[in-house]
């Protein structure tokens, strides 16, 4: 196991358990068996590029933010997850996405 995938796991499985999802849901999302992301958080694999940035969108952050040290910093409100379906999921992305990259936007304008 490489300790790069050990954080990217962990970072991951914090910000997923902080918006209140489970593992369940997460693999919904992604249309995977759960021990995709069973094993993806606890280091043994990574996920491909593409489910990594969906799964990061979902959860509000970026990428990037899996893999720093010091972890996944949320300010966001859990949602309940009891009994989110795959379409509440996407809408939550959806907007997530909108949300992430208007703050890009600003940030890019503010630069010039």
């Amino acid at each position: 196991m490489d300790d790069h995938n050990i954080t990217i796991g962990v970072n991951a499985k914090y910000a997923r358990e902080t918006c209140g999802y489970s593992q369940a849901n997460a693999a919904e999302f992604l249309m995977v068996d759960q021990c995709i992301i069973s094993s993806f958080e606890s280091g043994h694999n990574l996920l491909q590029a593409d489910m990594l940035e969906r799964l990061a969108c979902l959860y509000g952050c970026e990428v990037s933010n899996f893999k720093l040290m010091k972890g996944v910093v949320r300010n966001n409100m859990p949602y309940k997850s009891n009994s989110i379906t795959v379409q509440e999921m996407q809408a939550i992305y959806n907007v997530n996405r909108i949300a992430m990259n208007l703050f890009f936007m600003s940030d890019l304008d503010e630069s010039f």
